[in-house]
């Protein structure tokens, strides 16, 4: 029901997946989606009234998040297709400053730059998602570098939190990309929705649900520490605080 397609080679520095979910629920549910340092755009085809109708309104931009956002699903077909932009990567489409949506679920304008006129029209018509999909790779790749280009430092910060799985300083990325503290958390919370301790927090945690899920035999004391944390207490309330939950959950 739920797939991930990777997006054309040139784009996968600004494009971290395009998503589908397309199916018949029977039973009503809900999940958690946890935050990742990404940015969202989701259409929805099919609507989740049991139609089937193509819903043509304007596509909901998902910001940032740094908590926890529980997605509810009624009876009924659902046809949704999402873009998960990389960390600052829609800054490449947009002069939208992403902090102004951060941990928000909004419509996004007609008069917003990431698409025309022509892109609203053709879409909904389409009759798969691999050829929305396919026409979503052209687009974009058609307006790269038409429109703005994203910051370089801020691109090369972004990575190499990741690398270090946001266990840096800020004071030490800010060096790596020669900017003072203060220059450098403005122009990345524009363009990450974040600020960079945020980020890293994420990626930290993000990293620890994963190292947890593959080390289930070490004590949580000793993964706190192998991850970056001070101590369990702090590792725990970063999982209080971006998914509601507890470490000792993911160990069952």
């Amino acid at each position: 029901m739920y797939q991930e397609y990777p997006p054309d080679m040139r784009l996968s520095h600004l494009i971290e997946t395009y998503w589908t979910f397309d199916g018949v629920i029977t039973t009503p549910h809900s999940h958690s989606v946890l935050p990742d340092g990404c940015v969202d755009i989701i259409f929805d085809f099919g609507g989740n009234d049991g139609t089937g109708a193509l819903n043509t309104g304007q596509p909901e931009l998902v910001g940032t998040m740094t908590s926890a956002l529980e997605v509810s699903y009624k009876t009924g077909r659902i046809q949704m297709m999402g873009i998960r932009f990389a960390p600052a990567g829609i800054t490449a489409f947009t002069k939208m400053p992403v902090f102004e949506f951060t941990n928000q679920n909004i419509t996004l304008p007609l008069s917003e730059t990431i698409f025309d006129k022509s892109f609203y029209e053709r879409l909904p018509d389409m009759n798969s998602m691999q050829e929305r999909i396919n026409y979503l790779n052209r687009y974009f790749l058609t307006t790269l570098h038409k429109l703005y280009i994203p910051n370089k430092q801020i691109e090369y910060a972004v990575a190499m939190i990741q690398r270090n799985n946001g266990q840096l300083s800020v004071r030490q990325i800010a060096e790596e990309v020669y900017l003072c503290e203060r220059h450098f958390e403005r122009k990345f919370k524009s363009a990450v929705g974040l600020s960079p301790k945020t980020f890293s927090n994420v990626m930290r945690f993000n990293y620890t649900r994963q190292y947890i899920k593959s080390h289930k035999e070490e004590s949580l004391f000793s993964t706190s520490i192998a991850c970056g944390y001070h101590d369990l207490a702090h590792m725990n309330k970063d999982f209080q605080r971006f998914s509601n939950s507890a470490p000792s959950e993911l160990t069952r």
